[in-house]
């Protein structure tokens, strides 16, 4: 199928950001979806004006994503036939369920839950409409193996998981098909977050490299080759699965 355009949430981030720069090298138009900040993809952007477009907004707000959404493909055209959805909150009082604050636990599962919901309301009409598309939604090895000091994350990556089984069988008919990628500790530029978070994650990784038999974390390009194959077209069977990236740790 020509003419393909990925939807990318969560395009500012890390993984987000090399996921636009890669496919953008392999033809596709991209609308990238982030909240506020966008420094990661200014350059993609201001280059690519044919190719790129950034819409920002707040994933939990459904009727706003889906009214700039709209207008984006009504004033290119393009026909959405693709969608990776990185977009996601991370816990950040690192407490004991016990000790969280009520408020930040239902905002992570806000963002995480709902954000995947809105998400796929806004973009599954489409697919629908052609009878193609294809989706990776972004879980987390704590789906199966939990997060102490975490547990909001946690929860909300093990439905997103869930949720993707739910979709693949209601979606197979029109030939739509969705997966999830659950990456273990993945190598990233950590000069953005908060010191206490950046703390929280060197001893959490410290730990858990012991336990990856290949002894590295995930790099990038380990999670965009599996993303590639999950939205080519060559994959037309394998639907509702959750991917475990973990170097070889069960």
């Amino acid at each position: 199928m020509g003419n393909k355009t990925l939807i990318i949430t969560g395009a500012n981030g890390n993984v987000g950001s090399y996921l636009a720069s890669r496919f953008l090298q392999r033809g596709r138009k991209l609308i990238l979806i982030v909240h506020k900040n966008k420094q990661r993809i200014e350059d993609l952007e201001a280059t690519n004006p044919q190719t790129v477009r950034v819409l920002a907004a707040d994933l939990s707000k459904l009727e706003r994503v889906k009214q700039k959404f709209d207008q984006i493909i009504e004033q290119t055209g393009w026909q959405p036939t693709e969608l990776i959805h990185t977009s996601t909150a991370r816990s950040h009082d690192f407490q004991a369920l016990v000790n969280t604050d009520e408020h930040l636990w239902q905002r992570i599962l806000m963002v995480n839950i709902m954000g995947t919901y809105n998400i796929l309301k806004t973009v599954l009409p489409y697919f629908k409409q052609k009878k193609y598309g294809r989706i990776v939604l972004f879980g987390s090895n704590v789906s199966r193996i939990g997060l102490p000091r975490g547990t909001a994350y946690s929860a909300s990556k093990a439905a997103i998981s869930n949720l993707c089984r739910s979709v693949a069988v209601e979606e197979a008919t029109d030939k739509i098909i969705i997966n999830t990628i659950s990456p273990g500790p993945i190598k990233i530029d950590e000069s953005h977050f908060s010191e206490s978070y950046r703390k929280f994650r060197e001893e959490y990784y410290k730990e858990k490299l012991k336990e990856i038999p290949l002894k590295r974390c995930a790099t990038f390009e380990d999670i965009f080759g599996l993303c590639r194959f999950l939205i080519s077209e060559e994959n037309s069977y394998i639907t509702g699965e959750e991917f475990f990236v973990t170097g070889g740790k069960l």
